[in-house]
C-alpha cells in the first residue's frame, strides 16, 4: 500500500443551514446537565453501548470514543458555558448503511470561521480546534446546524 493510501482523509466539519435531516431509528438517548464531571460517565455509557451493538469494533473505539469525548465537551464547556441549568442531549442513530450522533447544547451557536485550525501555525499551539480536527479526521461527516448548536456526526457501516 502506498503512503497516501494509508492515510487518513480529512473530512472538514461543515456548517449547514437549518435542522439536521432524519438520521435514521434513535437507539440511544442521553441527556445531562452541563457539568464537566458527567461528560467521562455519558461517555463511558455511550461506549459501552455502542461496542456492545457492534456500532465500534475495537481497533476504532479510541478513536470514536476520543471524537464523542471532544463533542460532548465541546456541548459543555463552549456550547452551553458550564451553565448548570443547561442540557447536553445525545442521541445515537441507526440505519442500513451508517450510525450518527446527535449533540445538541442549549448555547448561542457559534461561526466555524471563528475556530483556529491547529495545524495552521497560528492555531498550532492553542487549546481550540483541535477536537473539530480529531472528528474530522476519524468520522465520515461532521456538521453542525442550527448556528452551530448541534453537532452531527456520521460514520459509515
Amino acid at each position: 500500500m502506498s503512503n497516501s493510501d494509508s492515510t487518513q482523509q480529512w473530512n472538514m466539519p461543515t456548517m449547514v443551514s437549518g435542522d439536521p435531516p432524519d438520521l435514521g431509528n434513535p437507539v440511544l438517548e442521553r441527556e445531562f446537565p452541563s457539568d464537566e464531571a458527567l461528560v467521562t460517565p455519558t461517555l463511558v455509557r455511550i461506549m459501552e453501548f455502542m461496542v456492545q451493538e457492534g456500532l465500534v469494533v475495537e481497533d476504532q473505539r479510541n478513536q470514536v470514543g476520543m471524537c464523542i469525548e471532544e463533542a460532548l465537551q465541546n456541548a459543555v464547556l463552549h456550547g452551553n458555558q458550564g451553565d448548570f441549568r443547561k442540557f447536553v442531549k445525545a442521541v445515537i442513530y441507526l440505519d442500513d448503511v451508517q450510525w450518527a450522533m446527535r449533540i445538541d447544547d442549549e448555547g448561542e451557536g457559534f461561526e466555524l470561521g471563528d475556530v483556529p485550525d491547529p495545524r495552521e501555525e497560528e492555531g498550532l499551539w492553542g487549546e481550540s480546534g483541535r477536537g473539530l480536527s480529531l472528528m474530522s479526521l476519524y468520522m465520515d461527516e461532521v456538521k453542525f446546524y442550527r448556528d452551530g448548536k448541534t453537532l452531527v456526526i456520521i460514520k459509515h457501516l
